[in-house]
């Protein structure tokens, strides 16, 4: 798959699953919402794990599609140190003697960046410069997956750093729709982290 096309099927995902969190708020005309809490929070949190698997699927293309010498969007082709004869090839480079890749883990992908592409280009400085949100997102991946006392409490920590108040048992559902106090943002923190990905996606596939 050419990386332009995995970039567009990586943005038409991500509308497609925040229009699931905009029907999960319907109003009947007497301005009730139609699903309850919990089921709201449920399609929140279920969005926003499909939205972080289209990311990682993303990257994983991404590195398939350059270690093909398939081309930027912008026609830039990297330099390879693996050659793969196809795209299973590739991917079972990716994977080598593991079980599976962690692509919800930045610092791995910087490395095998690196060790298959020249400078890393054009993922691992991509990666570099969000690393530390990409971070934050596997934080609440981790706590949308599976809530424990493991998950929860770095997610408490995470909330409270991000919205500027300590938080004590937040739900995913509650900290992702929550204004972004950021300035400049004036969306919500999904939202932000939204456009993060879609930016990094944007540099990896336009990379010129």
């Amino acid at each position: 798959m050419p990386i332009v096309a995995a970039l567009t099927a990586f943005r038409a995902e991500t509308a497609t699953l925040q229009g699931f969190i905009a029907k999960a708020f319907t109003q009947d005309a007497a301005g009730a919402y139609l699903l309850t809490p919990p089921e709201r929070s449920f399609v929140v949190d279920s969005t926003f794990l499909r939205i972080f698997i289209a990311w990682e699927g993303f990257l994983e293309q991404a590195f398939v599609s350059y270690l093909l010498g398939h081309p930027s969007s912008a026609g830039k082709v990297a330099v390879r140190h693996a050659t793969p004869v196809s795209e299973q090839h590739a991917r079972d480079i990716l994977i080598g003697t593991q079980k599976f890749v962690d692509w919800a883990n930045p610092e791995i992908v910087r490395r095998l960046a690196k060790l298959y592409l020249t400078n890393g280009e054009p993922i691992e400085p991509v990666i570099s410069a969000i690393q530390a949100d990409l971070f934050d997102l596997k934080t609440v991946r981790n706590a949308a997956a599976h809530l424990t006392s493991t998950t929860g409490k770095p997610l408490d920590a995470l909330a409270s750093r991000r919205l500027g108040h300590v938080c004590t048992n937040i739900a995913v559902s509650d900290f992702v729709l929550s204004p972004d106090p950021t300035p400049g943002t004036g969306g919500s923190i999904l939202d932000s982290y939204i456009e993060i990905l879609d930016a990094g996606a944007d540099n990896i596939a336009n990379w010129a």
